[in-house]
Order: C-alpha cells, then structure tokens, then sequence
C-alpha cells in the first residue's frame, strides 16, 4: 500500500487514488491558500468542507472503470455539488470565481499527483488514459457545478421578482401566494422542526361591510407589527388571508408558538382601540414521524392542521389559542 513513496511502476497505477484519499487534506490544505476567504465565515467553511469531499469523489471515479455518464453514487455527487454552488453563490461567487475555484482544486489535485507518481516511468499508454479520465472528471465537476451555480442564481432571481411582486402592499409582508409556493417549502425542506401560527382578526369582515375599511386596514397593519415585534429575527411573517397573518418560527415548539401567541394577543388587545385575534398553531416536527399515514405530512396538509386549529380557535373566540393535535 501507498506509504508516502514514490509510486514509479505501472503495476502501481491502482494506487494513485489511494494517495489522494491520503493527501486530501493537504490538498484541501492548498486550495484554501490559493482561494483565501474569512475562515470565520460559515459559508466559506462548509464551500472548504464540500471542496474536500470533491476531492475524495475524484479518488473515487479514478478508482472506478465507469465513465462519467456511468460512474454513480446514488445522487450523492449532485447534491453535494448543489451544496458546494450554495455556498459559492452565498460567498458573492460569479461564473468566474465558480470556475476559479474548480481550477484551482484541479491543480492541487494533481500537484499531489505528481508530487508522489513518476510519470516518467510509466508506458504512454498507462499516463494518457490517467489524465483522460482525470480530465474527464474535472470537466464534469465544472459543468456540474456551473449547472447547480446558474440554477441557484435563477431561483434567487426568480424568488425576488416574486417577492417584489407578491408583497402585501397594506402590511408590507409576503403575500399567500409566495408563502405557498416558497416560503413554507423552504422551511419544511430544511430538515429542521418548525412551528406555524396564523392569526385571525375577529369580526373584520363586519367592518368591512360597514364601510370602514381605514379601521380594517389599520387593525391589519397593527397586526403585522406585533406579530413582527414578538417574533425572533429568524421568524418569517405573511399575509396568510384577508384578515390573517402567519409567522412560521423556525426551531419552534408548539409550546414556544403559543407563549408569543399570547404576547401578541396582549398587544393587539392592550390599547384603547384594541381587537381581538385567534390563533391557529401547528408544530411541524410533531407531525413529520406521526399521523395515521406514518410519514411527514405535505405542505397542504400540514397547513390544514394549522387552519383546523384556528377553525377551533375562533369558535371558542375571546381571543382563543389553540393549538394543531
């Protein structure tokens, strides 16, 4: 097995991977001198830790007889270069800087290589299909990671002229259509727990039909900026409905939801010309291993618990809680 020598026979050529796998942090080591970011920062850090699993992939298809339409790791590969664009995208990467970084990794990749192989030793053979597949490989990883770069930059593109044109022009906040297409995704697609609460002004269709629409605005906006005011800063707040707003609490218990619930209601209801709210809550994390189906719900159905609960909330009134089972 590779030692640290100097791999000089043909029979060896097998082990050029090996020494990669035992090089990578060096390798790794290398790259982050050549593409030098705030090691503070916990984007660049996990784009240094992505970088480092590229580097094990590359050991692995050298080491492979697949090509690269063949060579397979369940998907794994993919998302791992999405996560690797995420990063870059989120440290201000353009196209350039993407390519800069996979050149970068290609020739730390083989300054390694060549540290350690005597090439000279070798049949032309032998040394020309290494670096075709080597090649191979790092043309991939580029196409790839352009591919995942552009797609995230499109997405981001999309999601503001969305947001732009979505946003609530009475409370400011996301309306229900990007909450639904967008912003609950996100959440139930982060792999963390999560609660959601919505809130419902009571009899705020009554002054609508009363034609006082001013009030009915003014309760809405006041709303909104109590929810916003009790939330922590990772809440993401909508306009849920006409006389609804909902904050979804990232990390959130149920039992979390209900207290800033009650804050909110002691706002709302704390001035001389206060109101009255109900509140529907649901904990997705309470429901993603239960249910009668044993699997997380979607999106529709977990909203539905939510709604079903502030169904149950408004029908008790005075300002009722209740909270999704």
């Amino acid at each position: 097995m590779y030692e640290g020598s100097i791999i000089t026979s043909m029979n060896d050529v097998p082990l050029i991977p090996e020494r990669i796998e035992k090089e990578w942090e060096s390798i790794v080591r290398n790259w982050r001198g050549s593409r030098r970011g705030d090691e503070g920062d916990d984007h660049y850090s996990r784009l240094v830790e992505g970088v480092g699993s590229l580097v094990l992939v590359f050991a692995d298809f050298l080491r492979s007889p697949d090509s690269v339409e063949t060579f397979s790791r369940g998907g794994e590969t993919r998302a791992m270069m999405g996560r690797v664009a995420r990063c870059q995208y989120e440290l201000g990467r353009d196209a350039v800087g993407v390519i800069e970084d996979y050149r970068a990794l290609r020739r730390c990749v083989y300054a390694s290589v060549a540290e350690g192989v005597d090439f000279a030793s070798f049949g032309g053979e032998e040394v020309a299909r290494f670096f075709a597949k080597f090649l191979q490989a790092y043309d991939w990883v580029t196409e790839r990671g352009l591919e995942a770069f552009e797609e995230i930059t499109h997405e981001k593109m999309e999601e503001d002229l969305g947001a732009a044109a979505a946003t609530d022009l009475v409370t400011g906040l996301p309306g229900r259509d990007l909450f639904d297409r967008v912003l609950l995704p996100r959440a139930m697609a982060s792999g963390g727990g999560f609660s959601l609460a919505i809130f419902d002004i009571a009899r705020f269709t009554g002054l609508i039909a009363a034609g006082q629409v001013g009030d009915a605005r003014r309760i809405l906006y006041k709303l909104s900026e109590s929810v916003k005011s009790a939330s922590p800063e990772d809440a993401v707040l909508a306009r849920f409905g006409d006389d609804e707003v909902c904050v979804v609490l990232p990390g959130a218990s149920a039992e979390a939801a209900y207290l800033l619930a009650e804050e909110v209601i002691e706002l709302v209801s704390g001035e001389p010309e206060g109101f009255e709210v109900d509140v529907g809550v649901a904990e997705y994390s309470a429901h993603a291993s239960g249910g009668a189906s044993g699997r997380a719900p979607d999106a529709g159905e977990f909203v539905g618990e939510a709604l079903h609960a502030l169904s149950l909330a408004k029908r008790a009134g005075g300002s009722g809680i209740i909270v999704a089972t």
